[in-house]
């Protein structure tokens, strides 16, 4: 498994990556759309990733789904038929407005801090330079916060999440698939592994 292909977000004429989100599993489900994506690639085990944004009222909108369906039919969503397309998470491409009535908010950010990259799962919010807290009320945009500073005093309380000697030797046990023989125990892999965006929520 490798560091893991963020969802991305359009705000303010910019492009940033979702980093956290406050309420999961009430955010984004794609078995809801009938879709049943498997791993087509390693750095995108969900098999799905997704570009978010705004409606013209200023809600919650899902503009554009990458993913596939397992090799089967895919369905159309909202009326809309998917286009072939090769990205990290599938061989489908749908071009959406489709309105999210989520309600929390979620962590957007821009500005990656190369020495924070971990090798497995999501990067950690505070690795980047700006960050900032959307929240929502079933899908209408209420509030926006800049939360830049208070990730770059996380930068100062935490430690680089691996040093680049173990990234080596991270690197080297991965080509010959012995990570407890160079110093990665399962304790330290687990660390890494996250897959989920809520354990991440840090503000």
């Amino acid at each position: 498994m490798r560091s893991q292909f963020f969802d991305g977000f359009d705000f303010a004429e910019y492009k940033f990556s979702i980093v956290a989100v406050e309420h999961v599993d009430e955010f984004f489900n794609i078995e809801k759309y009938g879709l049943h994506p498997v791993i087509y690639d390693e750095s995108c085990l969900r098999g799905y990733a997704c570009i978010f944004g705004f409606t013209e009222d200023k809600h919650l909108a899902l503009h554009k789904l990458f993913t596939n369906n397992n090799g089967r039919p895919a369905p159309s969503i909202d009326g809309i038929e998917p286009v072939p397309f090769h990205s990290p998470a599938g061989d489908l491409r749908y071009d959406l407005e489709l309105a999210i009535p989520y309600s929390g908010s979620i962590l957007i950010a821009n500005g990656f801090i190369q020495k924070y990259f971990v090798p497995f799962g999501f990067q950690i919010p505070h690795a980047f330079k700006k960050v900032y807290e959307l929240t929502f009320d079933q899908g209408l945009f209420v509030r926006v916060e800049d939360r830049s500073e208070a990730a770059r005093q996380l930068r100062i309380e935490y430690k680089e999440p691996l040093p680049p000697e173990k990234k080596l030797r991270l690197r080297v046990a991965h080509w010959f698939n012995k990570p407890e023989e160079y110093g990665f125990d399962d304790e330290t892999l687990a660390q890494y592994m996250d897959l989920s965006y809520d354990t991440k929520y840090l503000f």
